[in-house]
């Protein structure tokens, strides 16, 4: 063996094999580092060498000194750069960026309860018969179940006949309408006093009612003492007739004029009075046959079902009740059959929308300062069954209450299921993203290396030289970690192959030992 560098004679190889050979000379110290480190820590316990136990004790200081000069000392290590290939060494500048950690929670696939129907029938009945089965796939608006229903069947007649009833009102408005307007017209003509043949004549095929002969005979009346007054001027005077007749005849004709006029405006407001009641009246029928039909729809008749009411044509089949899907989705329960007797408190089906389903996890205590940020985001999720494939899911709530008996927050989440892959009641993995916005120093995880409890990386100062630093450690994820003490931006750190430094370092000080 040599004795000045400690090593045993060699023979000469070739310069290729110089790098493996370093590899493999670095490994066998690091193993006998750690042998003799181990001898000598059982060495110093024992009592075979008092003395220089306690020469160690006169010249060694104070825990607390100890410590101090350690982290004070700098430790430098030589690696020529013509090795740093073979050693796998990659060096890069600390660099500050956002540090992300991936949060892994176990969660469930549940029905997304927005897009659930629970049916119940909304009259008692009893079940003629049914459309779907359990598992069935229908669309809204799909039929489900026919209900023979006394309560429908009688509902359906009180509309028919009050639609029959607002057609008679509808009718009489009309003609009442059509015996208004030629009445206002004769009316016209009678101010005009026209010639009573030639009224007769025009208004002869029009439809009054009895207002025509009401007033044709007023005004015949008055026509007649007009032409009595007429007749007996001029005999009067001439003196063949008594002016006192003549008298008699103007009061006769006075009074004949003011019975007509009196009962034009009598017939004015009887037209007014009728037509408002008219009116009324079919404004009424419209009303009973709104409510009527309203409380068809309320009950869940459609309006096909409910224009098409005639109990000549129906018969019995008039008290049919039809209870029609309200969403498009999956029977996920059925509990009617045929003949049964159904009631509104009875639930019969149960729908649900597969297409979207709920992802519901727990949050722990430890992750709570994470709920501000989660919200509205995407998160992963996994399944064994689909293990080849991850979905996507939307936070959409994070509660604000924590369970007692877990310590949870509860979360949901969610995911679109076009295929319906994800069946509710899956046990699922889920992944999501969670980080500071702030920038800090991280480095990957590669870098870090441990000696005697402490942590440290490798600097490169330049050249072939490299330093050890201590560094305080924090949050990490699979790859990196940050920096909270030790480095600065800018400062190059060994990212990869620092084992051969750490090896070489220890090499060095079992020599120094």
């Amino acid at each position: 063996m040599n004795q000045t560098t400690g090593q045993l004679p060699s023979k000469p190889v070739n310069a290729s094999n110089k790098p493996v050979l370093f590899l493999i000379f670095a490994i066998i110290a690091v193993v006998a580092g750690v042998g003799i480190y181990q001898f000598s820590s059982q060495q110093s316990k024992s009592d075979a060498v008092p003395d220089v136990e306690s020469a160690k004790r006169e010249t060694a200081p104070s825990a607390n000194q100890g410590s101090q000069n350690q982290s004070s000392e700098t430790v430098m290590v030589t690696l020529p750069e013509s090795k740093w290939k073979v050693a796998g060494l990659q060096i890069a500048p600390v660099a500050i960026s956002k540090f992300e950690e991936t949060i892994r929670l176990t969660g469930k696939v549940s029905l997304n309860e927005d897009k659930i129907a629970h049916i119940y029938p909304m009259v008692e009945g009893s079940v003629d018969s049914v459309e779907v089965g359990l598992g069935q796939v229908v669309k809204a608006n799909d039929l489900m179940v026919v209900v023979h229903s006394r309560e429908i069947g009688q509902a359906k007649l009180d509309l028919y006949q009050a639609r029959l009833q607002h057609e008679m009102a509808v009718v009489k408005d009309r003609i009442q309408q059509e015996i208004a307007t030629n009445t206002r017209q004769l009316l016209a003509a009678l101010r005009k006093r026209e010639p009573i043949n030639q009224i007769e004549a025009q208004f002869r095929s029009s439809s009054m009612g009895n207002y025509r002969e009401r007033l044709l005979m007023a005004y015949a009346s008055y026509l007649k003492s007009d032409a009595d007054v007429e007749r007996l001027e001029e005999p009067t005077k001439s003196g063949a007739v008594a002016f006192k007749q003549l008298h008699a005849a103007k009061s006769s004709r006075n009074a004949d004029l003011a019975a007509f006029q009196a009962r034009i405006e009598q017939i004015e407001y009887e037209l007014k009075t009728s037509l408002l009641l008219s009116s009324q009246s079919v404004k009424e029928a419209a009303t009973r046959v709104a409510v009527a039909a309203t409380s068809l729809r309320i009950l869940g008749c459609d309006e096909a079902e409910i224009k098409s009411i005639n109990p000549e044509q129906q018969g019995a089949k008039i008290s049919h009740y039809f209870i029609r899907a309200p969403i498009s989705g999956t029977v996920i329960s059925k509990d009617v059959t045929l003949k049964e007797q159904i009631r509104p408190q009875t639930q019969i089906f149960s729908i649900a929308d597969l297409s979207t389903v709920w992802i519901t996890a727990d949050i722990y205590e430890k992750n709570i300062p994470l709920l501000n940020s989660l919200a509205d985001k995407p998160v992963r999720v996994f399944n064994e069954a689909w293990p080849d494939r991850s979905f996507e899911a939307q936070i959409f709530y994070t509660g604000e209450i924590m369970d007692e008996k877990t310590r949870t927050i509860a979360m949901r989440a969610v995911a679109k299921n076009p295929d319906h892959l994800l069946k509710p009641g899956m046990f699922v993995n889920i992944e999501f993203e969670s980080g500071s916005d702030q920038a800090q120093v991280t480095v990957p995880l590669t870098a870090l290396q441990e000696h005697e409890g402490k942590t440290f990386v490798f600097l490169h100062t330049g050249e072939d030289q490299f330093e050890k630093r201590l560094v305080k450690p924090g949050q990490q994820n699979e790859t990196s970690v940050v920096i909270l003490e030790g480095l600065k931006p800018g400062e190059r750190v060994v990212l990869d192959g620092g084992f051969i430094l750490k090896s070489k370092m220890l090499e060095d000080l079992m020599g120094e030992e």
